[in-house]
């Protein structure tokens, strides 16, 4: 079913308000920042989605999303000192994560061979790519009043 963009916009725009007020709560960790960029990643890769999902492949389908993702999570975590409970919600994303890149390329070396694997290599890539692009965002925003270091006074 596809969504109109009206609808998506109703959704999305207070959405995006309300994760970015909560990103001040120092409580967070700076977490709601994470779910936007996250949030983008998945705008970021939604064409591409839909065209291999036309082409017959869904198991590269969440590929770019997901190499993104696991570069996001990763790149989060750098210099902040975060809790215990938000580590391991970190931790089991980036677990899943890899477990579903992983799952993805074996797919596609069974299926397609050589030219699943070169596929999936520029898929991977191309996330990743655009993963790197966006954790830019915790380099810039870093020093904002939910964000910790590991630093001493």
């Amino acid at each position: 079913m596809q969504w109109k963009t009206s609808t998506k916009l109703l959704i999305s725009i207070p959405l995006l308000i309300i994760l970015i007020a909560l990103d001040g709560v120092a409580a967070l960790e700076g977490l709601p920042l994470l779910v936007i960029a996250l949030g983008l990643a998945l705008l970021a890769g939604d064409a591409a989605r839909t065209w291999l999902r036309s082409k017959g492949r869904p198991n590269l389908a969440w590929l770019p999303f997901m190499a993104a993702a696991l570069v996001l999570l990763i790149a989060f975590c750098k210099g902040r000192d975060l809790s215990q409970g938000a580590l391991f919600a970190i931790t089991l994303g980036v677990v899943f994560d890899i477990l579903l890149i992983a799952l993805a390329a074996i797919a596609e070396a069974g299926r397609r061979r050589a030219k699943g694997v070169l596929e999936f290599a520029g898929l991977l890539a191309l996330g990743l790519a655009m993963g790197f692009a966006l954790s830019l965002m915790f380099v810039f925003v870093h020093g904002g009043p939910a964000a910790t270091s590991l630093a001493g006074p």
